[in-house]
């Protein structure tokens, strides 16, 4: 008879691209329960928000995260747009979900390049990067930066994207879309890659509903939760959208799922590019001082619903709560291992798509007196 004994993995591992300590309680190489510790990447990321000018704040929030730079954009922007009750144009509209929807290609690309590693596939992890690299080329065309795109401001945008501009990235994606046709057939015919995935880390359509999971993981397991879908902004209102579903709920699902969502992308940024009124420009920043006010907004970023609360007090940011999706989604990590070989893990966590970095939260509230806590304490949970 097996003695279940702990396995831990982290929070530094091969396996892991961001730190996360998971707790294994295995019988052989069945796991039987998971847990799982957070707290390695903490950046104070809402508290050095407080206290900005609302420009600030933005030009920080963007900077949350690595791959949804522009998804915490449009969310913050939503928020203070609504409450201040600021009408953007056609075009500036349109010119945000462009990029957004880039982004999204980007990270789904970036995502499944790890899966495959994860899987040791790693000529298809060379190859979705490659066609990611030339995503990356085309924010670099259109806002100057690869990475934190930093294109917007409140009720406008930085700069105008000529003809050319939108020319240079629908032909980029041209490019890459037959290849991508190609690795999307390799994905779900690969012997290896179905073997892995099908049948693991199996979400039911309840459990997805009971634990509130959002964007890719809850869409394939049948749930529509799509932002974009259910409560259009921006540029979206204008758009026709097809929300990307399966059934299956497994880690093939989830891995079909964002592939696909790939080619939807491309349809709405050929859309968008399209709509853009011929020879408008972005008006000039709007001399429009936001003195008070408090709201909530919402984007779907490529793992989910973001959702931020921003309070402004004498013009500058006195609350600002961020919740990113992987909060909403890691929960499901120990339900979703059970029962599981220990070899599965790292698919099964990779499929959910976890970006640690960003969902990382700390606060410390005590009668309005300040208090020092050492990385131990936090890490712990609990003060001495």
């Amino acid at each position: 008879m097996h003695k279940t004994c702990l396995f831990p993995i982290g929070p530094q591992h091969p396996s892991l691209k961001e730190p996360l300590f998971l707790k294994l309680y295995v019988d052989g190489t069945t796991v039987k329960d998971a847990v799982f510790d957070l707290g390695y990447a903490h950046r104070g990321v809402e508290e050095k928000l407080e206290g900005k000018q609302v420009d600030t704040a933005l030009h920080a929030v963007q900077r949350t995260c690595g791959i949804c730079s522009q998804c915490h954009t449009m969310a913050f922007l939503r928020t203070v747009e609504g409450f201040a009750e600021v009408e953007i144009p056609d075009r500036v509209a349109l010119q945000r979900v462009i990029v957004a929807e880039l982004e999204r290609i980007h990270s789904h690309l970036l995502w499944a390049g790890v899966m495959m590693h994860e899987l040791g596939l790693d000529t298809l992890f060379m190859y979705f990067m490659r066609e990611r690299e030339k995503i990356l080329d085309v924010f670099d065309e259109l806002t100057g930066n690869r990475v934190h795109h930093s294109s917007d401001l409140v009720g406008t945008s930085k700069r105008t994207f000529s003809e050319e501009n939108l020319q240079f990235a629908l032909s980029t994606l041209d490019s890459i879309k037959e290849n991508l046709i190609s690795y999307r057939k390799t994905v779900d015919s690969h012997d290896v890659i179905r073997d892995r995935c099908i049948g693991k880390g199996l979400i039911t359509k309840k459990d997805a509903k009971t634990f509130g999971l959002v964007g890719p993981v809850a869409r394939a397991c049948n749930i529509n939760n799509d932002v974009r879908v259910n409560s259009p902004y921006m540029g979206y209102k204008m758009l026709k959208l097809n929300s990307i579903m399966r059934t299956e709920g497994d880690a093939h699902a989830r891995t079909l799922v964002r592939l696909d969502e790939v080619f939807e992308s491309m349809n709405l940024v050929e859309q968008a590019c399209n709509q853009i009124p011929k020879g408008s420009v972005v008006p000039k920043y709007p001399v429009k001082r936001i003195a008070q006010g408090y709201g909530v907004g919402a984007s779907e970023a490529p793992r989910g619903e973001n959702f931020h609360f921003v309070k402004v007090v004498n013009g500058k940011t006195a609350r600002v709560k961020l919740r990113t999706p992987t909060l909403a989604n890691l929960i499901m990590f120990p339900e979703a291992v059970k029962g599981a070989d220990i070899t599965d893990v790292p698919v099964i966590v990779m499929s959910l798509d976890p970006c640690i970095s960003c969902m990382e939260r700390v606060a410390v509230v005590k009668d309005g007196k300040s208090e020092v806590w050492t990385s131990h304490e936090l890490f712990k949970g609990e003060k001495k």
